[in-house]
């Protein structure tokens, strides 16, 4: 009974968001404990080595400059009594000028937030390179991690991109289109009212050309909107950089733009403890841009059904003024029996067909037309084809049917007698009905 209430409920509050953000947490816990167990230890008998070297380097220096500078206080025969004592104080002083200092501290980087911070840069593929695992099992770890964080890491991003989506979709549709819809409105009336005033026809305003909507009537979402979106979020991330690291403006863009694309030079890095509050803001920009993606991909399926449907429209336009033409006019019938190639309105087969129907888009979606795959733009090819194909075997038909009909009639007139007015019996032949004998396909 309680796991049935916890699944129905899983299900129902979409509670597996939640989850995939948890299991990425823990996993994060688990890669700072197991990188701090593998390196800290190394990290501070690193250090103590590197201080005990400092210190007997230091240690002999000032020795040999000590006496060397008492050799020659002697020579000179000075009266003054010289201090040893002072002037080693002296030396440390320079050295602790000149950044030569022993950290007695011995404090050591391979803490929880550095842990947590090369972890962060292990499953986002960034890696700075200013921590790095420098023992065995800390590399072999390092390796085993992204093999198992990176895939996890794209899923969580994917899901996150799906909900971004679906929130800025319910926000477009529900607020932004009406909205959008209100102000073209007005605009349109306005246009109305100044052409009144004006006395000019308002035919051609009056004839908005609306773009044919999805199957479930809704609208993709805006590309102006995502980029609202994402510039946002990049403001926010900016901001938190440029607060907490004293940043300027351009190194703040400058480190957020090389973190988000995982790049990561190295050559701006924050602290550990920022640096996991940024990683935060990094994975939610990956997914702003993983919504980006579904938008265009959303916005490449709309302009394929699009120039589906004016291939359909152009299809039913081109039979219907056919078939209205052969009805009325009898000058595209040669006396061969074929339609005068002048009178045909044959449909463009040269050259690709979505490059032809997107010469009138907006610029916007001549860009987009770009990115469409070429199995998308062979599908648009082998339809505009097949349709072409059938419109002129439509208008072939017709045609034939009154070439026929046309023939049949002229050899049957050729029966009657010559003089109908005299007074004669009537033979079978012109007794017979008449039948026209239609020889098209």
């Amino acid at each position: 009974m309680f796991w049935n209430l916890v699944a129905v409920n899983y299900e129902r509050y979409h509670l597996h968001h939640l989850a995939k953000i948890g299991v990425l947490i823990l996993y994060s816990f688990l890669g700072a404990g197991l990188f701090i167990l593998c390196e800290a230890e190394h990290e501070k008998m690193t250090k103590n080595e590197d201080n005990m070297r400092v210190l007997r380097t230091s240690i002999a220096a000032k020795q040999l400059f000590v006496q060397r500078l008492q050799n020659m206080f002697q020579n000179f025969n000075a009266t003054s009594e010289f201090s040893e004592t002072k002037l080693r104080r002296v030396l440390s002083e320079y050295d602790a000028a000149m950044g030569i200092t022993i950290d007695s501290k011995m404090e050591t980087r391979w803490d929880i937030w550095g842990g947590l911070y090369y972890a962060g840069t292990i499953y986002t593929t960034i890696g700075y390179g200013d921590l790095a695992a420098v023992t065995i099992w800390g590399r072999v770890c390092t390796m085993l991690y992204a093999m198992i964080g990176i895939p996890i890491v794209i899923n969580i991003l994917n899901d996150w991109g799906n909900m971004l989506f679906y929130f800025v979709d319910h926000f477009w549709q529900n607020i932004g289109r009406p909205w959008v819809q209100k102000m073209q409105a007005r605009l349109r009336r306005r246009k109305v009212q100044s052409l009144e005033e004006g006395s000019i026809d308002k035919t051609p305003l009056m004839e908005t050309s609306s773009t044919p909507s999805n199957p479930d009537g809704t609208r993709p979402i805006p590309l102006l909107l995502v980029l609202i979106v994402l510039f946002f979020w990049m403001t926010q991330c900016v901001a938190y950089f440029a607060y907490f690291e004293n940043w300027t403006f351009f190194e703040s863009v400058y480190f957020f733009f090389i973190s988000m694309t995982t790049i990561g030079f190295g050559d701006f890095t924050p602290n550990h403890s920022v640096a996991v509050g940024g990683i935060v803001f990094i994975l939610g920009g990956l997914s702003v841009v993983s919504m980006c993606i579904n938008v265009i991909q959303m916005q490449l399926e709309y302009l394929f059904n699009q120039i589906v449907q004016r291939i359909e429209n152009d299809f039913k336009t081109t039979l219907s003024v056919a078939a209205e033409e052969s009805r009325k006019k009898s000058i595209g019938v040669s006396e061969f029996g074929s339609i005068d190639p002048s009178k045909k309105k044959t449909m463009r087969t040269e050259g690709d067909v979505a490059t032809k129907y997107s010469e009138n888009m907006e610029m916007g979606n001549k860009l987009l037309m770009r990115f469409m795959s070429n199995h998308q733009k062979k599908m648009l090819n082998e339809k505009f084809d097949e349709r072409a194909k059938m419109r002129n075997s439509g208008t072939q038909t017709t045609s034939q049917i009154k070439v026929a009909s046309v023939q049949t009639a002229d050899r049957y007139e050729q029966t009657w007698d010559e003089d109908p007015e005299e007074a004669q019996p009537k033979s079978r032949i012109n007794t017979r009905r008449l039948y026209i004998y239609n020889t098209g396909e």
